[in-house]
């Protein structure tokens, strides 16, 4: 069971886990990112981790790519990867499924 560390944040009223990510999971087709996002949904919610996942990676450029609904887009378009290292703040393992 691989462990990640997350950085679980509060932003204007709502929760987020930020997934630091290989930077491979860009190249993986939309379904198997939604499946991995998925699991770690589901691991968080074992755990009682509140908040929506986000897995976020580096893309071919350098800057932080990531997969999050439409009302996060504004925040997450606002920091990177840099600010996700110094917010790491808990560990998240990812339960095989």
């Amino acid at each position: 069971m691989p462990t990640f560390q997350v950085a679980q944040l509060r932003h204007d009223g709502r929760d987020v886990i930020i997934v630091p990510v290989d930077r491979s999971f860009g190249k993986r087709s939309p379904a198997e990112q939604a499946r991995i996002q998925e699991a770690f949904q589901r691991s968080a919610a074992a755990v009682d981790m509140p908040g929506v996942v986000v897995p976020v990676w580096e893309d071919s450029t350098g800057r932080m790519a990531f997969r999050a609904p439409p009302p996060w887009h504004d925040f997450l378009k606002s920091i990177d990867m840099i600010y996700v290292a110094t917010a790491l703040n808990r560990s998240l393992s990812l339960e095989a499924r």
